[in-house]
């Protein structure tokens, strides 16, 4: 069996959540020292979404989404299927941290549904909406 690599779980994740509202979306947003890898908000619901993939290493993507809580109104890690039950799901739902599966034909699955965040700063999510239209714009405005 191959293994897998985290660029091979971006398209899929970031698919997913387009048909779940989330059209705008950056990858690899920068927050401060961080980059998120999906990043993406909702205008219909107002909401912010912030992912990290990880293919192995579950507890270095715990302590980066514990951060992005602070711009973020949903935080959630993304792995794939044939690692995800290393996670410690107790873990991440006493933080609020949602947990999504990648399976082998890419299918995504909500194991855990994230909370919404009660550490998130207004003008940390305001910025990066602002950045997220600023980027549609001038996507519009090459065509």
């Amino acid at each position: 069996m191959r293994h897998r690599i985290e660029a091979e779980l971006t398209e899929p994740v970031a698919r997913y959540f387009t048909r779940k509202g989330y059209r705008w979306q950056a990858k690899e947003l920068q927050f401060y020292e961080y980059n998120i890898d999906i990043y993406g908000f909702s205008p219909t619901s107002d909401l912010t979404i912030s992912v990290e993939l990880k293919i192995k290493n579950w507890r270095r993507a715990f302590e980066q989404t514990l951060i992005y809580q602070l711009c973020s109104d949903l935080v959630l890690m993304a792995l794939p299927k044939e690692t995800i039950h290393r996670v410690d799901q107790k873990l991440l739902e006493m933080e609020g941290i949602g947990l999504l599966c990648v399976g082998l034909n890419n299918r995504c699955q909500i194991i855990l549904e994230p909370r919404r965040s009660d550490v998130i700063i207004d003008s940390y999510k305001s910025v990066n909406i602002d950045l997220l239209r600023n980027e549609r714009s001038r996507e519009y405005a090459s065509r």
